[in-house]
């Protein structure tokens, strides 16, 4: 299975948008012709560390952002309202990368969220054991010709 942002992105948005009727999701943020309320993801960091056998543990920090209109009179209550369905969905999600069958399930860690001005930030860390696709052979070749020796 590959693992990208985008398809992360792509997968959250598929497991969250029940949750959040109305809400469009943005692969990454854009400039210009933004539609409120929406959200997108942000990726904030990546620690990659090799481990035994030539697998990496990847240390993923990212920041799910929900924005809705600017100007209205209860948006610090929607902002609360968000983030406590946030906790209650985002322990785990289904994870594809669209082009494998079936899904992987995903735990977040070292959740937080908090709220500007103008957004909510629901950060999180993804810790995910990857593979570099390798032409790896364990095994040799050997020419064997037994033989008894006398001593």
């Amino acid at each position: 299975m590959n693992f990208t942002l985008s398809t992360v992105a792509q997968s959250l948005a598929a497991y969250l948008a029940p949750s959040f009727p109305g809400v469009t999701f943005y692969v990454d943020p854009n400039q210009q012709g933004t539609q409120t309320p929406c959200m997108f993801l942000q990726q904030r960091y990546s620690y990659p560390k090799l481990r035994q056998g030539g697998r990496w543990l990847r240390q993923i920090g990212l920041d799910l952002t929900y924005l809705v209109d600017y100007n209205l009179p209860n948006m610090q209550q929607l902002y609360q309202a968000a983030a406590e369905a946030l906790d209650l969905v985002m322990e785990t999600f289904p994870y594809t990368d669209g082009t494998t069958e079936g899904t992987s399930l995903l735990r977040t860690y070292e959740r937080e969220w908090r709220m500007d001005l103008d957004a909510l930030h629901y950060k999180f860390e993804l810790q995910v054991w990857v593979e570099l696709p390798e032409d790896f052979n364990p095994m040799e070749s050997m020419d064997y010709t037994p033989e008894v020796t006398n001593g």
